[in-house]
């Protein structure tokens, strides 16, 4: 109907002059809905009127005039019902950058107000209050119709992506954004704050990027260390485990070396009971030294376990990360000496009174 005829508008008040009726239901539901500011002359078919509709009443059926009057009277909530704005010649639903943008601004004041720990209308402004540690923020949700000409298209990915984190329930991710828009928005003032983040959006969203990847890693380096340190303590208490669990077995070396040189019969060097006590002392080494042996096997296991676990780590120093694992290796070394000064004492003994008996015969 508008367009086939000749329209302006003035004030608050849409004027068509020249409309040939082809559509009576129409002109029925505008009066009905109290949109004709003046009465009609007539309502025939074919006959042309001049019509003055009320634009207050336009809006209340979903028909703007201009994208600027949409802004203004559906700010924060879009309308449920159909709509079409005249300037853009484009309905609810249509694909058009303009309501790609309000959407966009939309969900985004919806996010801030999911995790703002109050919101409130004042002077038909909508206002945030954000909370995140010991920092706050005010955040006036002010924005006109020349902030949609700052918002790049590459953006509005960006601001669904942050608006995904927003949602998340009490992630790491979330909590950083919360904090990096605080740090972003703190030097503007109160009234220019959401403009300014609308319109650089972009640098918003890559520092809280930044701060979450500066975040894993330095999350990743104390995780990853903490699980060092403690499997080298759990090597070195295993390590230390070969020696303390052998050591009841250990000490019957010195106390049989004590017995058998106490019974040794020095003056008759010839009688049986010496040579059978060499002879025992013998068997005692070789069953010692297969418990060492043992002992000696599982230092080695161990150290193949702990080559093994150190090859996972081949990209990370882990020497440098876990600074432990050389107490580790200096352990391992440790241990291997103190057994092997165990097999030398344990043979030492035995072969020293051999080469007496053999010489005092």
């Amino acid at each position: 109907m508008i367009k086939s005829s000749t329209y302006k508008i003035e004030s608050t008040t849409l004027f068509c002059r020249d409309y040939i009726i082809q559509d009576v239901e129409c002109l029925n539901y505008l009066e009905t809905n109290n949109v004709l500011e003046s009465p009609l002359h007539t309502t025939s078919l074919n006959s042309t009127i001049d019509l003055e509709l009320s634009l207050a009443y336009l809006n209340s059926l979903g028909f703007y005039e201009t994208d600027k009057s949409f802004i203004l009277k559906n700010k924060y909530i879009e309308p449920t019902i159909e709509y079409y704005l005249l300037d853009l010649d484009a309905y609810k639903g249509n694909s058009c950058v303009f309501f790609d943008k309000y959407k966009s601004i939309l969900n985004l004041i919806n996010a801030i107000e999911s995790f703002a720990k109050h919101t409130y209308n004042e002077l038909d402004i909508k206002n945030s209050i954000v909370f995140a540690e010991d920092r706050s923020l005010f955040l006036p949700f002010k924005y006109t119709l020349s902030t949609f000409d700052f918002i790049s298209p590459s953006s509005l990915k960006n601001v669904a992506q942050s608006i995904y984190f927003f949602k998340e329930d009490a992630s790491e991710k979330k909590l950083i954004f919360i904090n990096e828009l605080i740090e972003f928005l703190h030097s503007e003032r109160d009234d220019d704050r959401f403009i300014f983040l609308l319109t650089n959006f972009n640098t918003y969203h890559e520092r809280g990027l930044n701060a979450y990847q500066f975040y894993l890693r330095d999350f990743s380096y104390n995780k990853l260390k903490i699980e060092l340190d403690s499997k080298a303590l759990d090597y070195t208490q295993k390590i230390q485990g070969v020696i303390n669990d052998s050591q009841s077995k250990l000490i019957a070396i010195p106390t049989a070396f004590v017995l058998v040189f106490a019974a040794f019969d020095f003056n008759n060097v010839k009688e049986p009971k010496n040579l059978i006590a060499i002879i025992s002392l013998f068997i005692f080494a070789v069953i010692i030294q297969l418990f060492l042996n043992n002992q000696l096997s599982v230092l080695k296991f161990i150290t193949e376990n702990i080559t093994s676990y150190k090859a996972s780590f081949r990209e990370n120093n882990i020497e440098k990360i876990s600074s432990k694992f050389t107490l580790v290796g200096n352990e391992l070394s440790k241990q291997k000496k103190r057994l092997c000064l165990v097999q030398c004492i344990l043979w030492l003994i035995p072969l020293s009174l051999l080469s007496i008996w053999f010489y005092l015969r």
